[in-house]
Parts: structure tokens; C-alpha cells; sequence
């Protein structure tokens, strides 16, 4: 093959991948446009009049205890709640969202402080704030033990954001919840169909702390999953611990055996030639 013939048949090649590529993308922006736009406009419009309404009678929520991870931070009032499409505030393109975002806060009065000592934990703990977005001030320096330490001020201003995104390699609609409780993290996949009022309501439910029906079979299908693995790990650990006291019994076993042989080798020596 001439260097020209093998050109045009790579040139080829590149043309047909591309084709595939543009075809695909084609057919994945006809599943968006004819079952996830919708859906997604339909989440826009309903999560814009629940928006409009919390705003308007200025509801907060009132949470007892926010976080485990730190009591400190006391009692928190949701509030300020506000809507946007793609990362932007109000509505990018109603006939092209990718994303309706609702963002609010969990605030209370002042702050709170605390100290952590060794590098390790100061450079852990500051970079978890800075993931969740928490609003902070610190101190480094080496206390009268001679060791490293670091002073926070946690400002009680949590963001927390609902976000449905699609997922256009996947033709699926994705929801991720952050810093609702106690900084956690939580998403979900949906199928397009699957995203429709009544479970917008149960979203809006728990989003509003009114019952936690939407997250609590997820939960509890979890818990029952870490169970099991809990269990199965269990059950391989006997059995390992069951191969290896084998093992060692086969092994003392042997070194019992060889040791009666030599000594009733010992024994038997003296004995086993007679005298003429």
C-alpha cells in the first residue's frame, strides 16, 4: 500500500468515527429534547412557584440540631430561598436547561470556636470546610506543648443547594442534595419519567424537613446493604480464621509426630543390637 493509499484510508477512518460521533450525540440530544426538557421545565416551573411562595411568607424552618459532627453550631433557621437554571440567577434558557438549582441557607447567631492540634487535622479540616462552603476564619500557631495548632471560627451560615442535573451521556435526570443535614452529601438518579409532581412534593417534603419519606428507603436499603457486606465480610474472616487454626493444628501435628518418632528412636536403640 502507497503512503497516499494509506493516508485516505486513515483520512477514511477518521470520517466514519466522526459520523458515529455526531450520530450519537444526534440521537442523544432527540431522547433530551422529547422526554428531559420537558421534565426539567416542568421541575423549573414547580420548584419556581414553591420559591415565589416561601418568599413570600417569609417561612422559615426551625432546626433543632443541625450537625453531629459539631453540636456546637446549636439551633438553625432555614430561610432565603431562591432559584436558578445552569449556574445562573433566575432562568439561562428555558428551552435548553440543564440544571434548576435551589439554594437557601441554615443560619443562626454569631459563631462558634474551637481548636485542633497537628498538621494533619488542621490541613483535613480546613479543606472540609472549604467543601462545603462554609463561611470561616483561622489561626495557625504552636501551642505551650510545642505543638502545632490551629484556632477556627465557624461562622452558623450553612448553604445547602437541590440540584436536578441532567445527565445527557446517560439520558437521565440526577439529583444532588448538599449540607441538608449535618453537611451531608446525597444524589439519586431518575429515569425522566420518574420526575413528576408527586415526586416534586416529596422533594419540596423533605426539602422543608416535614418528614424524610424520600430519602428513608434509600436509607434503609443501605443500612440493609452494609449489613449484609458486614455479614459476608464476617463470614469470610471465619473462614479464614477457621483455614489458618487448621493450618496450625496440621502443623503441630506434624512437629508432634516427628517429635514421638525421635524419641522412640531414642528409646529403641539401645536395644536393637544384642551383644555376643
Amino acid at each position: 500500500m502507497s503512503i497516499l493509499d494509506q493516508l485516505k484510508a486513515e483520512a477514511t477512518l477518521k470520517q466514519e468515527s466522526e459520523f458515529a460521533q455526531i450520530n450519537e450525540q444526534q440521537q442523544l440530544d432527540n431522547i433530551y429534547q422529547a422526554t428531559i426538557l420537558p421534565r426539567m421545565q416542568k421541575t423549573f416551573t414547580f420548584l419556581k412557584e414553591i420559591v415565589e411562595h416561601l418568599a413570600y411568607l417569609e417561612k422559615g424552618v426551625e432546626i433543632a440540631d443541625y450537625s453531629e459532627k459539631y453540636p456546637q453550631i446549636g439551633a438553625l433557621v432555614q430561610k432565603d430561598y431562591q432559584i436558578s437554571t445552569d449556574g445562573y440567577g433566575g432562568l439561562a434558557d428555558f428551552d435548553r436547561i440543564m440544571q434548576v438549582n435551589v439554594l437557601f441557607i441554615c443560619e443562626g447567631r454569631g459563631f462558634f470556636k474551637y481548636e485542633l492540634e497537628g498538621r494533619g487535622r488542621i490541613e483535613r479540616e480546613v479543606a472540609f470546610l472549604h467543601s462545603k462552603n462554609v463561611p470561616f476564619d483561622w489561626n495557625q500557631f504552636v501551642n505551650s506543648a510545642g505543638v502545632e495548632a490551629a484556632s477556627f471560627s465557624i461562622t452558623r451560615k450553612i448553604p445547602v443547594r437541590f440540584k436536578f442535573e441532567v445527565d445527557f451521556e446517560n439520558s437521565n435526570i440526577k439529583l444532588l442534595i448538599n449540607n441538608h443535614i449535618d453537611f451531608s452529601v446525597y444524589s439519586k438518579v431518575f429515569e425522566p419519567e420518574e420526575v413528576d409532581e408527586q415526586l416534586l412534593d416529596e422533594v419540596i417534603r423533605f426539602m422543608l424537613r416535614k418528614d424524610s419519606d424520600f430519602i428513608r428507603l434509600d436509607i434503609d436499603n443501605m443500612d440493609k446493604q452494609l449489613l449484609q457486606k458486614k455479614a459476608e465480610e464476617a463470614q469470610m474472616q471465619q473462614a479464614k480464621w477457621l483455614e489458618e487454626i487448621q493450618v496450625e493444628e496440621e502443623k503441630e501435628r506434624e512437629v508432634q509426630e516427628e517429635n514421638d518418632s525421635k524419641f522412640f528412636s531414642r528409646i529403641k536403640s539401645p536395644f536393637g543390637k544384642r551383644k555376643k
